[in-house]
């Protein structure tokens, strides 16, 4: 469909105009609106470079990879996408991706809570879906018979939009909520132990209090402090539920913001290293050149 290519066209050139803001925030940059759309991925990743930058947006988006794979940073999950995997970005969670192969094909929705409203469909029924908080694992593997379950209702939904009947809206609606109550079910086979639910509950909390904190607190001991738990516990259970440990979670969310502020702000060196949290000038320097390779005079005068 001619617009859906716009669509698609449009994501990428403003996800490569703004690469460089640190996190390119689509609600502010992306100006074709709507309230859900879906894409076959082979259409949204032929023609690019295979990756895309840490972005966010306030829409959901509900995956599915047929075949093919991608390395996905999701909030604090990180994880590799492959055949039959079925995955959720929650709303305004940054994520980026890279690596994509030539092969890969299946589906992207995205819906916003907007779209459910103008359904009658109460927008509790989204709150009351822990898959789509960014406390629990994004990421859920298929065996191919449910594969071929999530592959038909993506197919339906493709259909019916194609339709352009206003009374499809309901029907898209309903076949949202399928698929998110068949990622619940489904995420809670992966997680069968009796600890499952009080792991998600950590979890949430870490994002909780990093998302307060990360600025001025960057020790995963003053977060393990706030969970009574010791450090290395916190960092191995983050580390086996996110594949990223609670230090490179911090340390990623800190360098995504000192990117950003670089990029968009005139502030002076000093002054983001004294928002960031870092007292001594030199070691924000240091921080920043160990990840980067550049010092932060370097990035920001790169963009001048």
């Amino acid at each position: 469909m001619p617009e859906d290519h716009i669509r698609i066209s449009e994501f990428k050139k403003v996800l490569r105009q703004y690469a460089n803001d640190g996190v390119v925030d689509l609600d502010k940059n992306y100006k074709h609106k709507f309230d859900f759309q879906i894409h076959r991925y082979e259409d949204v990743l032929r023609n690019s470079r295979m990756a895309s930058p840490p972005h966010r947006w306030s829409y959901y988006r509900i995956c599915f990879l047929k075949q093919g794979e991608g390395d996905l940073v999701t909030g604090i999950y990180k994880f590799k996408a492959r055949k039959n995997a079925f995955f959720v970005i929650p709303s305004r969670v940054i994520v980026s991706s890279e690596n994509w192969t030539t092969d890969s094909e299946g589906f992207v929705l995205l819906f916003n809570l907007d779209f459910f409203l103008q359904n009658n469909i109460s927008h509790q029924m989204l709150a009351n879906k822990m898959w789509l908080t960014g406390s629990v694992r994004p990421d859920i593997y298929l065996a191919d018979e449910q594969a071929e379950e999530v592959g038909r209702i993506l197919e339906s939904v493709l259909r019916e939009k194609k339709l352009k009947d206003k009374a499809n809206t309901e029907f898209i609606a309903v076949k949202i909520l399928e698929l998110l109550i068949l990622g619940e079910r489904l995420s809670g086979q992966v997680d069968t132990g009796s600890t499952g639910g009080a792991v998600s509950n950590i979890i949430k909390q870490f994002l909780d209090l990093m998302d307060i904190h990360f600025s001025k607190e960057h020790s995963v001991k003053f977060y393990a402090d706030q969970l009574s738990m010791h450090p290395n516990h916190l960092n191995a259970l983050v580390k086996k539920h996110t594949g990223m440990s609670a230090k490179e979670s911090i340390q990623n969310r800190i360098l995504l913001e000192i990117k950003y502020l670089l990029h968009s702000t005139k502030l002076p060196i000093k002054e983001i290293a004294n928002q960031m949290g870092f007292s001594d000038p030199n070691y924000f320097t240091t921080f920043f050149k160990r990840f980067e390779s550049r010092s932060p005079v370097s990035y920001r005068t790169a963009f001048d």
